[in-house]
C-alpha cells in the first residue's frame, strides 16, 4: 500500500514532503500538488484498494475547486495536502530495535 500511494502521488505530478510511519498501524504522507493535478491524484488513489474517508463530502472537493485565490488575488497553483492511512490487519505491532548510542 505504501509503495502504491507513493507511486500515485509521484505520477500525479505531486511531490512528497514528509512521510511518518506509526509502527505498522498507520502512515501519514504530507505532499504538495499543483491544483490542476488534484483530480488525477484522487482517481489514482481511488483505483487502489484504498477507501478515502472524510466526514460529509468528497475528501478532494476543496482541491478540485480550481478557482482558489491567494490574498493577493493570484490563482493558487500548489496545494499542500496530507493523507493519513490506517492499515487494517491482525498482525502484532511492529517492533523496531533502536541501536544504543555509544558514550
Amino acid at each position: 500500500m505504501i509503495a502504491g500511494v507513493r507511486t500515485a502521488i509521484s505520477k500525479s505530478g505531486a511531490w512528497i514532503v514528509d512521510v511518518k510511519l506509526f509502527s505498522n498501524v498507520s502512515a501519514c504522507f504530507n505532499f504538495e500538488i499543483p491544483s490542476s493535478n488534484a483530480e488525477q491524484l484522487r482517481d489514482a488513489l481511488a483505483a487502489m484498494d484504498l477507501h478515502l474517508i472524510k466526514e460529509g463530502d468528497d475528501p478532494f472537493a476543496s482541491l478540485l475547486k480550481g478557482n482558489e485565490r491567494t490574498e493577493a488575488g493570484s490563482p493558487v497553483t500548489d496545494i499542500a495536502g496530507s493523507l493519513q492511512i490506517t492499515f487494517i490487519h491482525n498482525e502484532p505491532d511492529l517492533t523496531i530495535e533502536v541501536p544504543r548510542i555509544p558514550g
